[in-house]
């Protein structure tokens, strides 16, 4: 298939749930460098000058911004189409193959375009949950430097909580906690994101229980049922306060160990005003035109043996220009 086909593929192919992604992350921006560049807008929280309305305005200094440029490491997912898959009859097929051998062909390509796009998909999440949670983005891989991308987030909006004042112990104010950490904040907070421990020690805190019982029959109250899905919404934080979600949503790492991208003790508080964006380098690939692309899948053939490959290289980084809008507690 040449790269037109294959990329109309890869934009007929249904959108994944990604929470954090979506949430945090909901536009994409394709850069036509290698590099990636990014803007830290630095806001202003200075007053605004009296003057005599007989007096010319004053001419305020730019606060300005500081550019930063990242050459983002590829994610290229690689798989060897098996000839022998294009011979066997696929699931669902009718028994005794109603699919000729090129249709299997096709279908296979479409089935590992989609696995290839989920994986490079999970890998941006996980990029996404590790700006969330420390504020930077540490990307290490074969054949590539380990680089660290520091958003430059305050450190006091990164915690601890310690001893007896951890959530579940005798000292514990989780209320107190979340009207502190707000409070950090550089823009409102609209969504509190708890790993599945941190909510359940949450929701059995005294003074939450109050709240909660105070507030039944209305949309405050906290959901305790179990949650089924990945990311389920637990109710708002007081009148019309944030959203409370939890989630746990999880991946296979390197050593084939099953991780989670929110951890089940960590606590996010983040502003939806204050998305950020899904950047993605140019491809520097020759049959992608170089291109400024979101995914670029290609197909390519040995003679002998015959081996059929197929890749889809993507070139991402989440930024979260105000990244002070977001605040990352350990609760126990």
């Amino acid at each position: 298939m040449d790269t037109t086909t294959l990329l109309g593929i890869i934009a007929r192919l249904s959108t994944y749930d990604t929470f954090l992604l979506n949430l945090m992350f909901p536009e994409v921006v394709n850069f036509e460098t290698e590099s990636i560049a990014f803007d830290r807008i630095f806001q202003d929280h200075t007053l605004a000058p009296f003057v005599s309305p007989m007096v010319a305005g004053q001419a305020n200094n730019s606060q300005g911004a500081i550019q930063k440029t990242f050459k983002p490491a590829y994610v290229k997912p690689k798989d060897v189409l098996d000839p022998e898959r294009v011979l066997k009859r696929r699931p669902g097929e009718a028994i005794g193959g109603a699919l000729s051998a090129g249709q299997r062909r096709d279908a296979i390509v479409v089935d590992t375009l989609d696995e290839q796009r989920q994986r490079v998909i999970n890998r941006m999440e996980w990029m996404s949950a590790q700006l969330l949670r420390t504020g930077k983005i540490v990307v290490s891989g074969e054949g590539y430097k380990t680089a660290e991308v520091d958003f430059g987030r305050l450190s006091a909006n990164t915690i601890t909580l310690l001893s007896d004042a951890r959530w579940g112990e005798s000292a514990a104010d989780p209320l107190g906690d979340l009207e502190d950490w707000m409070d950090r904040m550089d823009a409102p907070c609209t969504h509190i994101i708890m790993g599945s421990a941190a909510f359940n020690k949450f929701i059995k805190n005294d003074d939450v229980k109050e709240l909660v019982n105070s507030r039944r029959g209305s949309d405050t109250e906290l959901e305790m049922a179990p949650a089924v899905m990945k990311a389920a919404f637990r109710g708002r934080l007081g009148g019309a306060g944030p959203e409370i979600w939890t989630y746990t949503g999880w991946y296979i790492d390197e050593n084939g160990s099953k991780q989670k991208f929110i951890g089940d003790h960590d606590v996010l508080l983040v502003s939806q005003g204050a998305t950020g964006v899904r950047a993605h380098g140019a491809i520097m690939d020759k049959k992608a035109g170089y291109q400024a692309l979101e995914f670029f899948p290609k197909t390519w053939e040995n003679e002998d043996p015959s081996v059929e490959y197929m890749m889809t290289q993507s070139a991402p980084l989440p930024v979260l220009p105000l990244i002070n809008s977001t605040v990352c507690a350990t609760v126990h």
